[in-house]
């Protein structure tokens, strides 16, 4: 199913027990965050939820975070996938349904209304102020001292200026204290930055306009970096099952979703009229405040949304977080597709475990020769760089590549470190990601290279964790049937429900392994 606007989703959510309500007043500066923090921290995965807060301090209009990906679950959700069944098979449905997305874009059109524009500012009624805009590192944020926070889920649109056609892209945006005024922080080779250029060099001014609580596809999409030439909103379309539904600004000429909940309209005039100004510091992804840079500043002049608006945030910083996740499983969709439109062989799954945040990839092949693993790894690096990309661990397809308990397993048991056959492999010339502080000779060197977005030279991992031989030994657990007999009379033995019912995957994959002679039974030695 596709939703019709963010209020429709988050009913589902409520419906499916993935949303709570904060009834009691918080204060937006500081508990918004923290609460928030708790709800990842506390949490496994599976069993993080939105969170509305209905009451917000000082300002009448309700902030909901962790819509969109405080779990799979919610991500599977927001794409109208019930989120039944293991983790690997609805994380299998996500990515059949990106690479549906990717083939066959579905574009935007455009259309005369929009619930968007029910209620218009301009001017001097412009007061950014007003929205109830979270500060999420107190004492550490830019402006926090003076409660002013950090937009964390907005949609930046902005035209092509020599096509006319849409980008968009998710940048965090800094409050100031001029009501009217924010900064934006783009990263480094971003469309919006080569809109920004090219605009600049014909002296022209560049028009954005920020949209926050649109359909959850078209957050989606604006979080994931989508292949250069790709529509992001065709992208969202797709994923949604129809067209997304535009409707023309107020003030500037860019189109924007017709059911968002608020519009931000805005121009960055070019640097000869204007310096870029210091944005941050922000508590950022890689786990680490990041440092004050210089960039653009919005200038706003019109402000639409929805009468009684819904202000959507996304948990952001230290992974586990909403941003973690949803890069995450954007960037394994689309890198998952790379590289099996490039004709990688045996390569069943990959997974990038969420604190690694795109940096750590464990990959599950069906072995084929002891050069298959090193082929898989370097195709990852050529399509993860640049600045993805650090580790990278190949095991075999009988490991839960979701179970962090089975991926160490995996790491300590099948990693050969013997003499003359070390399975650990470092491969150079790569690039860093500027937030990885271990990849600087020193923080002052970072932060001052951090104004020319450069990044430090790097050496990728490479981690060969398949059985280093065949046959290997089985796994000590009891074979399938026994295992699923004492499940199906769980109830009988008066213990309390079980969380997780699906077989571990080493014994779904054990009886394939026994007949392709990759595992073996007889550990005695000289006996048949």
């Amino acid at each position: 199913m596709s939703y019709r606007d963010l209020r429709q989703f988050l009913e589902k959510l409520e419906r499916s027990g993935l949303l709570k309500h904060v009834t009691a007043q918080v204060d937006k500066n500081w508990e918004i965050s923290a609460i928030g923090r708790w709800v990842y921290q506390g949490n496994p995965e599976e069993d993080r939820y939105a969170v509305v807060f209905d009451q917000v301090k000082g300002c009448s209009i309700p902030v909901v975070a962790g819509a969109i990906a405080a779990s799979y679950k919610t991500y599977a959700l927001a794409l109208g996938i019930e989120p039944a069944g293991s983790k690997a098979e609805v994380m299998a449905a996500i990515r059949e349904r990106w690479a549906r997305a990717l083939e066959k874009p579905v574009k935007p059109v455009v259309v005369e209304r929009g619930v968007c524009q029910e209620v218009v500012l301009k001017g001097n009624e412009v007061d950014l102020h007003t929205l109830p805009v979270p500060v999420w590192t107190p004492e550490k944020d830019g402006n926090s001292d003076k409660g002013l926070g950090f937009l964390t889920a907005p949609c930046h649109i902005t035209r092509d200026p020599d096509t006319g056609l849409h980008n968009m892209g998710t940048y965090r945006s800094m409050l100031r204290e001029q009501k009217n005024e924010m900064g934006i922080n783009f990263s480094h080779g971003s469309h919006i930055q080569d809109h920004l250029a090219r605009n600049e060099a014909r002296g022209f001014p560049t028009e954005v306009a920020t949209v926050l609580g649109a359909d959850p596809a078209v957050t989606i999409a604006s979080c994931t970096r989508v292949p250069e030439g790709v529509d992001e909103l065709a992208i969202a379309g797709a994923l949604r099952g129809e067209p997304v539904e535009m409707v023309k600004c107020r003030t500037i000429d860019v189109d924007v979703p017709a059911n968002a909940e608020i519009v931000i309209e805005s121009r960055i005039r070019p640097r000869s009229e204007r310096a870029f100004d210091f944005e941050g510091p922000f508590g950022e992804a890689t786990g680490y405040q990041g440092s004050a840079t210089l960039s653009p500043v919005l200038e706003v002049s019109c402000i639409t949304f929805r009468r009684n608006p819904v202000y959507q945030a996304l948990v952001s910083q230290m992974p586990p977080s909403e941003s973690s996740k949803i890069r995450q499983i954007g960037t394994e969709a689309l890198t998952l597709k790379r590289l099996r439109d490039a004709g990688i062989q045996g390569l069943e799954d990959i997974s990038m475990p969420e604190p690694g945040q795109t940096r750590f990839i464990v990959a599950a092949i069906r072995k084929t020769d002891p050069g298959h693993p090193e082929r898989v790894a370097r195709a990852m690096f050529r399509v993860l760089q640049p600045r993805m990309g650090k580790i990278i661990m190949v095991t075999d397809d009988d490991v839960d590549i979701y179970d962090l308990d089975n991926v160490i397993w995996a790491l300590c048991f099948r990693t050969s470190l013997t003499p003359g056959r070390v399975n650990v492999h470092f491969i150079e010339g790569l690039s860093t990601t500027a937030l990885d502080y271990s990849s600087a000779p020193s923080l002052e060197a970072e932060l001052k290279k951090r104004a020319t977005n450069y990044t430090w030279p790097g050496i990728g991992l490479f981690i060969d964790a398949t059985r280093p031989y065949d046959p290997y030994p089985v796994v000590s657990l009891p074979p399938a049937p026994y295992l699923e007999r004492a499940r199906d009379n769980w109830a009988s033995y008066g213990l309390p429900g079980l969380a997780r019912k699906d077989l571990a995957q080493v014994i779904k994959v054990e009886a394939r392994y026994l007949k392709e002679g990759k595992a073996t039974t007889k550990l005695t030695p000289g006996r048949e």
